[in-house]
């Protein structure tokens, strides 16, 4: 019997979390949100001055952003962009958590362990997808789409690689610090292994 109505999935960028989202709400029959279209909604409502971290990349392409950012200020930019979606990720867990509120599962890169357990909501649970550092990077060189078009896309592949290893690297010490569920992605658990595994925690 579920006991959650509210469950997380956090990961870094190409972790597999939104598509580990889908199929977990898909079993369970309740919705599911990515944050990533929560970052869409609130930039449309908000401007660079009024919110500068929702809007880093104003008038820069990704290509651009990717290729010419070092990894120092990727992270950096993660962080800014992470502490800005916040207030409006928080609004939406604590509306599906309320007792009007309807189940769901929202998976996303800004989460952060850290976040969820201030959060203190006993009906909220959290699974942190933590992939093995050479998985993550086969994944990432093998979506050669994404630098195709770079003037340098091996230098664009190390950036954004170096950005999701600090990420990844991040979410396992701090869900290990927390005694918080690690799902361990190899590359060798399936969608549905994963899901099996959430599942079987009574989530």
């Amino acid at each position: 019997m579920r006991t959650k109505k509210v469950i997380l999935i956090g990961g870094a960028p190409g972790a597999g979390k939104s598509t580990l989202g889908r199929a977990l709400a898909a079993r369970l029959e309740i919705g599911s949100l990515t944050i990533d279209d929560l970052l869409v909604a609130t930039r449309a409502v908000t401007t660079r001055a009024s919110h500068p971290g929702l809007h880093l990349m104003n008038g820069i392409s990704y290509i651009e952003y990717f290729t010419r950012s070092e990894p120092a200020r990727l992270i950096a930019d993660a962080e800014r962009q992470e502490e800005a979606i916040w207030p409006a990720t928080e609004k939406v867990i604590r509306s599906h958590a309320a007792p009007w509120g309807t189940p769901i599962v929202i998976d996303g890169w800004t989460l952060r362990p850290r976040r969820v357990v201030e959060l203190g909501l006993e009906n909220v649970t959290s699974f942190w997808l933590v992939v093995e550092p050479t998985e993550l990077e086969r994944r990432e060189r093998a979506n050669a789409e994404f630098v195709r078009d770079s003037p340098e896309p091996e230098r664009m592949l190390r950036n954004f690689l170096a950005r999701s290893l600090w990420h990844n690297d991040l979410l396992r010490r701090q869900a290990n610090e927390l005694g918080l569920p690690v799902l361990r992605q190899d590359g060798i658990a399936s969608v549905e292994d994963l899901c099996d595994l959430i599942l079987g925690t009574g989530a």
